[in-house]
């Protein structure tokens, strides 16, 4: 991987393209090669909320992720792997909800985190939530985890979610039909996949504009 760390977070800051709903399918889960989901309300009353990906520099060629394995007494996801965040409160910012919330599971103060990007936003049917996800970066790593919403940290190499090969095909059933999850196992009880998995993809294809437009041009 030829990262380039420092270049990629500056790319980031600078960067006013997204790809959207182009990357969020490629890891959608899917029937048959068709996305198994909706990826709009229909004219539905949906809950807002947002979530904070963190990157937390390894050197100056990779980074880590930080994901979080969800408590198993939580009413929804429960057990699953996803970025620290949550539904945007009353009055309040989709950016200010993603470092509020980021400090309530986890611990990290909002100064202790850079924000430089924002991703598209996401509609995420099973909790009818549209999710706005934000990207920031830290060094900070004096966690205090909120276990009645946590269970861990997971720090995963950006290196290694950007290599096609580690992207594996689960196949589950749901409903009597069986459904492709595309995912990444992190030798967690549960892999990493849904809607968490759909926003870092859109997260991998900046990364690879980045290789194709910027590094060329000397950024």
């Amino acid at each position: 991987m030829k990262n380039h760390y420092i270049n990629f977070i500056e790319f980031l800051k600078n960067n006013n393209k997204l790809f959207g709903l182009n990357s969020h399918i490629k890891l959608a889960p899917k029937k048959h090669g068709t996305p198994f989901r909706v990826f709009s309300p229909d004219g539905r009353q949906i809950r807002k909320s947002s979530v904070m990906i963190l990157l937390k520099p390894i050197n100056l060629n990779d980074f880590n992720v930080l994901l979080t394995l969800r408590s198993q007494h939580l009413k929804s996801h429960s057990g699953q792997i996803s970025f620290p965040g949550g539904q945007i409160e009353e009055n309040e910012t989709p950016l200010q909800a993603a470092l509020r919330e980021t400090f309530e599971e986890i611990g990290i103060p909002s100064e202790e985190i850079e924000v430089i990007s924002h991703l598209s936003e996401l509609y995420v049917p099973p909790s009818n939530s549209l999710i706005h996800p934000f990207v920031g970066v830290t060094n900070f790593d004096n966690w205090v985890i909120n276990k009645s919403e946590v269970e861990e940290i997971i720090e995963v190499p950006f290196s290694f979610l950007v290599q096609q090969d580690n992207i594996l095909l689960q196949r589950r059933q749901f409903l009597g039909e069986t459904i492709e999850i595309p995912c990444w196992d992190l030798n967690k009880p549960e892999v990493l996949w849904g809607a968490t998995a759909m926003i870092l993809s859109e997260l991998i294809d900046l990364y690879h504009y980045f290789e194709q437009i910027a590094i060329p041009q000397n950024f």
